[in-house]
Parts: C-alpha cells; sequence; structure tokens
C-alpha cells in the first residue's frame, strides 16, 4: 500500500498535488501531457514551499509511467492511494453539513470525507485516461445503516461494476460488495439511475438525463477556477488539452 503521509514527502503526493491543482472535470479532455513552463513550477513553489516544488517537477514522471498501464492497475492504484487520506467530518473541517470539497480543497487540507475522497479518485482516473462515461458516484448503505458514496467504475453494458471505497482497501465487484445496499448513482453528464436493491440483486428502478446536482455542478467551478489562476504561468496555455 502507498502511504501518504501528512508532511508530503512521498512520490504519491507528488501525484495528489498535480491533480488538486490542475484536474478539469471535462468529458472531452484528452489527458495528453505537455510540458509545462518552468514558471509553473515555480509559482507552486512561492505558494507551497520549495520541496512542493521539487516534487511537482517529478510528477510526470509518475503520470507516464502510470498512464498505459492496464485499467485494473489504475483503478487499484487510485483506491491504494487515496484511500490515505484521513477521513474527516464537514463539520470537522468545513464548518458545513455537506460540503463537497474539490481535489484541491481536500488534499491542501489533508482530509475529507466520503464524498471528497470519490471525487477526488474520479479526477485521479480522468487523468490516468479512464473515459468519463465509465465511471459513475454511487451512494449507498452500509450494514449499520449509514450513508456512504462510493465511486465505480463500469466499461461497457457487459462488464461488472467495480467499486472504489475509501473503507475498504480492495478493489471489488458489486456483486462482491453485498455489505452495501444501492440507492442511487449518477454521472458527470447528469445521467441518475434510481437503483433497486433486494440483498440479492441490483437493478435500475428509473433513468433520468439531465439532471444537475448542485454540490457537484459547484465543485467543477471551484476545480475550474483554480485551473484558470495557474494558465497564466504556462504562457497561457491550458494546462491540459481540451481545457
Amino acid at each position: 500500500m502507498q502511504t501518504l503521509p501528512s508532511h508530503a514527502n512521498s512520490k504519491t503526493f507528488i501525484l495528489l498535488v498535480i491533480l488538486s491543482l490542475f484536474f478539469v472535470f471535462s468529458a472531452s479532455a484528452t489527458h495528453i501531457f505537455e510540458p509545462w513552463e518552468d514558471e509553473v513550477y515555480v509559482q507552486v513553489g512561492k505558494e507551497y514551499g520549495p520541496q512542493a516544488e521539487k516534487r511537482l517537477r517529478k510528477i510526470f514522471e509518475i503520470m507516464l509511467a502510470n498512464h498505459d498501464k492496464p485499467v485494473m492497475e489504475k483503478l487499484r492504484l487510485t483506491n491504494d492511494t487515496l484511500n490515505n487520506i484521513p477521513w474527516i467530518a464537514d463539520p470537522d473541517i468545513w464548518k458545513r453539513e455537506d460540503y463537497w470539497a474539490t481535489p484541491f480543497e481536500t488534499l491542501t487540507t489533508f482530509g475529507g470525507d466520503c464524498e471528497d475522497i470519490a471525487i477526488a479518485k474520479y479526477a485521479m482516473l480522468r487523468l490516468l485516461g479512464i473515459p468519463d462515461d465509465a465511471l459513475g458516484f454511487a451512494y449507498v448503505e452500509t450494514r449499520e445503516k449509514e450513508r456512504h458514496m462510493v465511486l465505480i467504475y463500469k466499461e461497457n453494458d457487459a462488464s461488472p461494476v467495480y467499486v472504489l471505497d475509501n473503507q475498504v482497501p480492495e478493489v471489488l465487484t458489486g456483486p462482491e460488495r453485498r455489505d452495501l445496499t444501492a440507492i442511487y448513482i449518477f454521472q458527470n453528464d447528469g445521467r441518475l439511475y434510481i437503483i433497486g436493491d433486494d440483498g440479492k440483486k441490483r437493478f435500475v428502478k428509473k433513468e433520468f438525463t439531465g439532471r444537475k446536482f448542485e454540490k457537484w455542478a459547484t465543485a467543477k467551478e471551484r476545480a475550474k477556477e483554480n485551473r484558470k489562476k495557474y494558465e497564466k504561468y504556462n504562457g497561457g496555455r491550458p494546462l491540459f488539452p481540451g481545457d
């Protein structure tokens, strides 16, 4: 398991810094990485310190090392990496009852709840080239009757659903996670699925399109604003093609 220490001196944290700073919630982004201007790194160093700048300069090595890996390796890497983020309830970290943080906010505060960690996983997988329509957020109920959110991956209609859960180290299929009762799933493009779950099988009861999820939309806007902030240090060019 990769460790994510609070002093942030590992290569794992380098990956998290970049996704939290520059991730774009976009279905169209190609995620083909190009060299950045030196000023980008310098500015990160000014804001977050010289060690953050040094780590960021190594990020492309990490991204390139994992970008061409098989999908399951990417899923396991993402789940393993981001499950090291400390779980902190919204009222304790944000002084609000239900706040959906961007990856930048989650990593700079070094903590978050299940929604925040699921969003960070979505960001990391998008940067690793996973298609947007293969990912979704699932609201579920645990055996302890607690509401919980996980990220799911499904390649196509014939493939199994894989669950990335901040409470479980392994990436398991939906049938293997009978400890969770599914309630609904939503995707970045506004699709919403109400799930029937009788304890033996799950099925889609209703499907909606074009739904706007306010907290998700607000988090995307905050992420976009942060990304735009750093473009000026990159000669005015987007940090990622397709932005």
